[in-house]
């Protein structure tokens, strides 16, 4: 099925389609639902939380998206499973959009899916129940006890066999480097690239959110990669204390997504400025002594 959408002044895709395989379907046999919405290139969608049905279950969830010439198209599968016989009204999904610093929620059409009995024959030609048999079982609990008993034996002398040949002195391990430490390096690779100076601004942005938005994922355990700027300001402030000047970074990160995904400009100084701003978050959001380390390191690189 697929609808045009008419132009609304809210945050809208422009098309929509949808189907689902098989169209109908036994009980507890896993049926998908699929959504693709045509929309503009710089639009983000997420497909939130269903409430909860008592006769469905959602067994999974993925999200794909395509650019084309005439926008975008973002597409969920939606892998499900029914457990009441009839026609079933599938529940309501809602999509989030966000574009700009706007938000808005999409409310999909509702579907339904016939779901039938897994019985072959009708209910008339069904047979009466039988009466218990009796089932002979050859008992091999002694034969199997014995042969796992072996199995484990000889599983102890392999591993004690192997172990004595390993090298006494095992390898020395590189300890992990410190996230500032890190993430300062990315940084100074990505200036050292000079994409701004060939006009590559908006692949320079992209890459600048992405090592910021890593670096606060890993500072603070949060899923920052597939965040939209709304999502992850309103995760860092619902932290007990972070020292990510929060106003600061919303306004870094909505610009950002402006010149991503709506093709805004920057000029030289835009970008020196936001790069600038990338090492002061992390000096304020490092220990001393990590801080310290990472600056004896590596040196931040002067601006043009």
């Amino acid at each position: 099925m697929h609808t045009d959408m008419p132009p609304k002044p809210s945050l809208a895709p422009h098309s929509v389609d949808i189907g689902i395989s098989p169209p109908t379907v036994h009980l507890g046999q896993p049926f998908s639902l699929n959504v693709a919405l045509g929309h503009p290139e710089h639009f983000r969608l997420e497909l939130l939380p269903p409430p909860h049905h008592p006769s469905l279950d959602i067994l999974s969830n993925a999200r794909s998206r395509k650019e084309g010439p005439q926008g975008a198209t973002t597409t969920f599968s939606i892998q499900m499973a029914a457990f009441e016989l009839g026609s079933l009204e599938l529940p309501s999904f809602q999509v989030e959009i966000a574009a700009a610093g706007e938000t808005d929620i999409f409310v999909l059409p509702s579907q339904h899916i016939s779901v039938v009995t897994s019985l072959a024959q009708a209910p008339s030609q069904l047979e009466d129940v039988r009466p218990p048999a009796p089932l002979f079982v050859s008992d091999y609990a002694v034969l199997y006890g014995g042969a796992a008993v072996v199995a484990m034996v000889l599983a102890f002398l392999l591993t004690w066999k192997w172990l004595r040949q390993r090298k006494k002195e095992a390898p020395s391990t590189v300890p992990a480097r410190p996230l500032a430490q890190r993430t300062r390096e990315a940084l100074q690779a990505l200036w050292a690239q000079a994409l701004p100076a060939q006009g590559k601004t908006r692949e320079y942005y992209f890459m600048l959110s992405e090592i910021l938005r890593g670096y606060i994922g890993e500072l603070h355990q949060l899923d920052a990669m597939e965040c939209t700027t709304t999502e992850l300001v309103a995760s860092l402030q619902r932290l007990p204390s972070t020292q990510i000047p929060l106003e600061a970074f919303a306004q870094f990160s909505y610009e950002a997504d402006f010149i991503k995904y709506a093709k805004g400009s920057a000029d030289m100084a835009k970008c020196e400025a936001d790069l600038a701003f990338a090492f002061q978050l992390i000096d304020k959001t490092t220990p001393p002594d990590e801080l310290s380390s990472a600056r004896a390191c590596h040196v931040q690189p002067s601006l043009p």
